[in-house]
């Protein structure tokens, strides 16, 4: 019999982040960590956080969003080193923070901002995700009723045993048509709760840990607060699409791009070139080489399974989206990579796309011709109702 056991899916960051595990209560703590909500950092996911006193990295060029406990916001802009123990309340910092106040890098919201924020699409403010059983791991349920189960994302589990120590084991089954059914009343509903899920046939399995929130956390609307709510209790995954509509209202699409010799890079002939970027929502991005006399599309291409990029996900060019190597040797001079994330596919409106999907970028790594490259202005030009973000870094070849 497969055993899945608990694990949260976000790793732990070299930058000086800690994982939301189970930190506790979800009363208030002696600390006040701080929760990622949006960010461009590489390496920047939502949901994790950052220890009273831990120091970050932001890269010139990018920014992330955190939310306190206290249900202060606040959003660095890089470059920044430094902890974040003393923004969200208390003596102002010193020395290595004096910094951060400087151009527009710093900006807090008041006390409570999180809280006009509206709840994720098609839920109430107060309303958690339903538990997937198939999925092992912390999940949470509100104090003053059973929470719902979802329809398992694992076919396998499509008939589930529910056993606890110490009662009767409970079977759910999902009839056609059916996406949730109620917790069932045999089930346990005790804080720190834990259990095991079998699949109907008893070969697989995951073990799942239950935690109760206080239902004043999310009955008047407070995202915020039930955002922090879920981080630390560890329900990391019901925590995630709460913490993604704070980001969509509080954090505009962004997006970084850099080199892994920074945001100015100097480069001989025949040096290769590699490119980090990352989005901190879900976009479509399109990438182009501007050389002296041309421009080239670079992205996305054939390989590259179309524009779609996920959020708090850092690529890499090149890349498994993007195989085909660039070297300095190709650049003729200096060039830049210009690119743009957009809150829809644009490939229809642009040179060469009239195909879509894995097809989209057939025209990748061809220069544009004077037409082509007037029809892309002319569209980036005449956008309505779209997001639209431009990064770009400039290469100098010695």
């Amino acid at each position: 019999m497969r055993i899945r056991y608990p694990f949260t899916h976000l790793a732990r960051s070299a930058l000086g982040l800690a994982l939301a595990a189970c930190l506790g209560g979800v009363g208030s703590a002696t600390a006040d960590q701080a929760i990622v909500v949006a960010a461009t950092v590489p390496g920047f996911t939502v949901g994790q956080v950052v220890e009273d006193g831990a120091p970050v990295h932001l890269p010139e060029g990018t920014n992330a969003l955190f939310l306190f406990a206290s249900g202060r916001t606040i959003t660095i802009k890089g470059p920044y080193d430094g902890p974040l123990d003393r923004l969200s309340g208390g003596s102002p910092a010193q020395g290595r923070l004096s910094g951060l106040f400087a151009a527009d890098r710093f900006s807090q919201g008041e006390l409570g901002a999180a809280r006009t924020v509206g709840p994720a699409k098609g839920r109430s403010g107060g309303e958690l995700a339903p538990i997937d059983l198939s999925l092992p791991g912390t999940w949470c349920a509100p104090t003053n009723r059973p929470p719902e189960l979802q329809k398992p994302s694992d076919p396998a589990f499509d008939t589930v045993i529910l056993h606890a120590p110490g009662v009767d084991d409970a079977t759910i089954a999902w009839p056609t048509g059916a996406q949730v059914r109620p917790w069932p009343a045999k089930a346990p509903l005790v804080d720190g709760a834990r259990m095991l899920a079998l699949s109907g046939d008893r070969t697989h399995s995951s073990a799942l840990v239950l935690r109760l929130v206080d239902d004043k956390t999310g009955a008047s609307g407070d995202a915020g607060a039930l955002a922090v709510a879920l981080v630390r209790a560890g329900c990391t995954r019901q925590a995630e699409p709460v913490l993604a509509a704070l980001g969509e209202t509080l954090a505009p699409l962004d997006l970084s791009l850099s080199s892994d010799r920074g945001l100015y890079p100097t480069y001989r002939q025949g040096d290769q070139i590699r490119l980090v970027l990352q989005t901190n929502r879900d976009a479509h991005l399109y990438c182009y080489l501007r050389r002296r006399n041309d421009l080239i599309p670079i992205f996305p291409s054939p390989e590259s399974g179309g524009s779609l990029v996920k959020s708090h996900t850092p690529m890499t060019f090149p890349g498994d989206r993007m195989p085909l190597p660039l070297s300095a040797s190709d650049l003729g001079g200096d060039s830049e990579v210009r690119c743009f994330a957009a809150d829809r596919d644009l490939t229809p409106s642009l040179p060469g796309g009239s195909q879509s999907g894995a097809q989209a970028g057939a025209q990748a790594f061809r220069p544009m011709g004077k037409d082509a490259v007037e029809r892309l202005e002319a569209t980036l030009d005449g956008l309505r109702q779209t997001r639209l973000v431009v990064a770009q870094i400039v290469m100098r070849v010695e």
